[in-house]
């Protein structure tokens, strides 16, 4: 399924640093744990998992939270599995999807912006990037 991301066709990539705080990561499984919301659960225990796995922890005001450098293809589309319906995110079971799939949907969800339920996951743009299109999307 090809989703639409933005305005202008492209293949850059830039970088983003993904930040999470544990302890809020850890409510809201338990709110969408109650709630049914299968497709949130899953989403936010990869991104804790991988955060753990192979990010970093830093402190801030004496609280710990975890972060990841991660590229994400910043183009016009972002290519994701046919079983994907953007409405239904909360309630699709994920568990087929490979970690290239996981990841581009978190791009999809974080980094795009295309949706409000992923709470306490941040993406913090790291580099410029150099726009391979006829149109830069910031020009629009």
């Amino acid at each position: 399924m090809k989703i639409r991301g933005d305005f202008v066709t492209n293949s850059s990539s830039t970088s983003y640093i993904l930040t999470a705080k544990e302890d809020i990561i850890d409510v809201n499984l338990k709110h969408f744990k109650k709630t049914d919301k299968i497709g949130l659960v899953q989403l936010l225990t990869f991104v804790k998992d991988e955060l753990k796995k192979t990010g970093h922890t830093t402190e801030i005001n004496d609280e710990d939270y975890y972060f990841t450098v991660k590229k994400f293809n910043i183009g016009k589309s972002v290519f994701l599995d046919d079983s994907i319906k953007q409405d239904e995110i909360s309630e699709t079971d994920f568990s087929k999807l490979s970690n290239a799939e996981m990841w581009d949907l978190i791009n999809w969800i974080v980094v795009k912006g295309q949706s409000k339920d992923l709470y306490g996951i941040g993406a913090t743009q790291t580099t410029d990037p150099k726009c391979d299109c006829e149109e830069d999307a910031r020009d629009i």
